[in-house]
């Protein structure tokens, strides 16, 4: 809880300095990791129920790929080897309590670790077929493009 409280007020301060300084500064990066395992994937279910896919805001001096590896440690427990870029996500603030963002989603594995759950949710495993009904619309994004990357990925290896 204290984690979205402090999201919340960071994001009211920055808009309001980008507010002031007419809107120059740009979008907070952010990583996302879609991580399938026998038609399954790992989830995060954050306090209130929202369900996301491992990931957040990448730190200062942080590479994409070094966020994700640590986000997920963090958020899950488990150890991940990233494969592809998959694409990318914009998401503009729709209010002074949220940032406008880019998020880069990338296609991993795990290879170590042990799931637990942490301070930002739970992590679970959900089948894809309850995926569309339980993921709100921008992580349903993710997920098409996740969906047309493995379809064209897997077309190009045959």
């Amino acid at each position: 809880m204290f984690y979205y409280l402090a999201k919340s007020l960071a994001s009211i301060c920055f808009n309001i300095l980008n507010f002031l300084l007419g809107g120059n500064l740009p979008p907070f990066g952010c990583v996302c990791v879609i991580v399938e395992k026998e038609q399954q994937f790992l989830l995060l279910e954050q306090p209130g129920g929202v369900l996301a896919f491992p990931g957040g805001f990448m730190k200062w001096r942080e590479t994409p790929e070094q966020a994700l590896i640590r986000e997920g440690r963090e958020e899950t427990g488990l150890e991940l080897r990233l494969h592809d870029l998959v694409g990318f996500l914009p998401a503009t603030s729709q209010g002074f309590h949220q940032m406008s963002t880019v998020t880069f989603i990338y296609h991993g594995e795990i290879i170590g670790g042990n799931l637990r759950s942490s301070s930002e949710g739970h992590p679970l495993w959900l089948p894809a077929d309850e995926l569309p009904k339980k993921l709100s619309p921008y992580f349903q994004l993710m997920l098409e493009q996740y969906l047309r990357h493995r379809a064209t990925h897997s077309e190009v290896s045959r």
